[in-house]
Parts: C-alpha cells; sequence; structure tokens
C-alpha cells in the first residue's frame, strides 16, 4: 500500500458545479485541508463545498458546508480544527464546490491518498 502526499489547486471559473478533486480508482483520500482564495479585488462571494459519495447502491451529491460572504482577498479553511480535521473519501468520491461569482475562486486541496491494491 503506497502513500502518496498531493495538492490539487483549481481555479474556478463558473459558478457551476466544479469538481476539485477526485478519488482515484482503488486509493482512499485522506483530505487535511481545504482552503478556498477570493481572488476578486472587491466582491465578496459565498462558496459551497459538497461531496459526490460515488456508493454503488445510490450516488448522491450533498452539501458539506457553506461559507457566506467571504470577503475580496480572504482565505479560508474549510477543516479547521475544531470543527472537522480530515475528510475522507473512498475511490472514485467527488469533492466539489460552487461560487456565486465566476472567476473569484482559487480552491487548493492538500491530501494524502493511500493505495489499497
Amino acid at each position: 500500500m503506497a502513500n502518496v502526499y498531493k495538492n490539487d489547486i483549481t481555479a474556478v471559473a463558473t459558478t457551476d458545479i466544479t469538481t476539485v478533486y477526485t478519488c482515484p480508482t482503488e486509493t482512499v483520500a485522506l483530505i487535511k485541508s481545504i482552503s478556498v482564495y477570493n481572488v476578486s479585488a472587491s466582491v465578496a462571494i459565498d462558496v459551497t463545498l459538497s461531496i459526490y459519495d460515488a456508493s454503488p447502491d445510490v450516488p448522491v451529491t450533498k452539501a458539506y458546508e457553506k461559507k457566506t460572504s467571504l470577503a475580496a482577498a480572504t482565505k479560508y479553511e474549510f477543516l479547521q480544527t475544531g470543527y472537522s480535521s480530515i475528510l475522507v473519501l473512498e475511490e472514485s468520491d467527488l469533492l466539489r464546490v460552487t461560487c456565486s461569482t465566476a472567476n473569484g475562486l482559487n480552491v487548493m486541496v492538500s491530501v494524502l491518498q493511500q493505495d489499497r491494491t
């Protein structure tokens, strides 16, 4: 079982739901940080983090947390100590964000991927 440490950085360019991380096949992902940064110089935005559970029974997307009015040029950490310190995703699960303003968000996901083969 191999461990791989990885950072995924995504610039969200739409108000549509955007996948920012996909858990690889035969892998468990231990997500340690999900940071969002509002790149706008003047506009506050709303950001919703959701999880797509790819379980074979009933695949579904569920909201995980929403940050309202993230000020311009401000960073927010979704996995804060005291709330959730780690998020576990299984094979083919997706981490997604929705942003209220197009071209307004950078998302950084720090993850430890554990290969199950």
